[in-house]
């Protein structure tokens, strides 16, 4: 009997998570967003592109270095070696170094969960609510428009651990750490300039403001194409401070900011938008890579279980799939 598994969430934990399992069961990737990615999403407003979340990731991890080789080989993957700077009202501008190899996919940074999703069962603009109770026939997934899918014999989340602990049913048996949880917001300011930007970094990091970061998107490996795009974004203690407050007010000042910061002109921006991101980065992770319920068919998985970075994301889905691949 061929065993049915439901995944809700398409970034690179959900596809990665999909791919290893797919040769031992029937998969299924729900994901209420239009596209995969999740985190590595990119934003379109041609000719502009913005990584408007994850901006790059590292690989310390061996199987994780394993699993970039044919993507670093056919170029999906490129390592990224920026000019970085660190920024601060009153004072000079100074380079600072990375000190390890820094990844980015190519031409953008979606690209890698669309390889990930390719010739997996991906049902986009689908919204997974709360599961009800488990039948005699496994679960039952409904979605926002009363849609049914299923029955399933395992139901995994790899959404954000306060989406887990919602979308997942209280007699989960590690419902109280996913409840324990707890991530932080970030805002991302999206600016697209008409005219080449003067300016002799790629990427600024900020201090003692609200702003942590800005990169230009279009500097980065495979973006030759796209037009001058700054992408800004909020450290977390600001974001969660303002983080039900009106977009467009944090976008004007978030703007402003980067301004004073930079020195640039950036009154006439030829795009201009903001992404408010309620789950961003891990302040108190699960402190496991997974969370399962043989009993009860049920597990959980991602970022959030380990250190919130693409690499930890993958890392949690990988021990995840090895844990359910000796079951199946």
């Amino acid at each position: 009997m061929t065993i049915r598994i439901a995944i809700i969430g398409a970034g690179i934990a959900g596809l990665s998570l999909a791919s290893r399992l797919r040769d031992r069961a029937e998969v299924t990737v729900f994901e209420k967003s239009r596209g995969v990615s999740g985190r590595m999403s990119t934003r379109y407003a041609d000719p502009f592109q913005f990584d408007h979340g994850a901006q790059y990731f590292t690989a310390r991890n061996v199987s994780f270095q394993a699993f970039l080789a044919p993507f670093l080989a056919d170029g999906t993957v490129q390592a990224w070696s920026p000019k970085v700077i660190t920024l601060a009202r009153g004072e000079t501008p100074y380079k600072r170094d990375w000190f390890e190899p820094h990844y980015v996919a190519a031409p953008r940074m979606n690209r890698l969960c669309q390889r990930l999703a390719e010739g997996l069962d991906v049902r986009v603009g689908v919204e997974i609510r709360p599961l009800s109770p488990r039948s005699t026939e496994g679960w039952w997934l409904r979605d926002a428009t009363d849609g049914t899918h299923g029955p399933y014999d395992w139901v995994i989340s790899t959404a954000p651990a306060a989406q887990t602990a919602t979308l997942l049913p209280p007699e989960f048996s590690c419902h109280e750490q996913v409840r324990a949880v707890r991530m932080e917001g970030c805002y991302s300011l999206l600016v697209g300039m008409a005219e080449p930007l003067p300016v002799a970094w790629d990427v600024a990091v900020v201090k003692d403001s609200p702003l942590a970061w800005i990169a230009a998107n279009h500097s980065k490996p495979g973006r030759e194409a796209t037009a001058p795009s700054l992408l800004a974004q909020s450290t977390p203690d600001w974001a969660e401070a303002h983080i039900n407050e009106d977009v467009p007010a944090m976008q004007a000042l978030l703007l402003a900011e980067m301004q004073a910061v930079t020195g640039l002109d950036l009154s006439a921006p030829a795009h201009l938008a903001t992404h408010r991101w309620r789950y961003a980065s891990v302040a108190a992770p699960a402190g496991e890579p997974f969370l399962l319920d043989e009993q009860r068919q049920l597990a959980a998985c991602g970022d959030w279980c380990l250190a919130g970075r693409v690499e930890s994301a993958w890392v949690s889905a990988d021990a995840l799939a090895i844990a359910l691949l000796a079951q199946l």
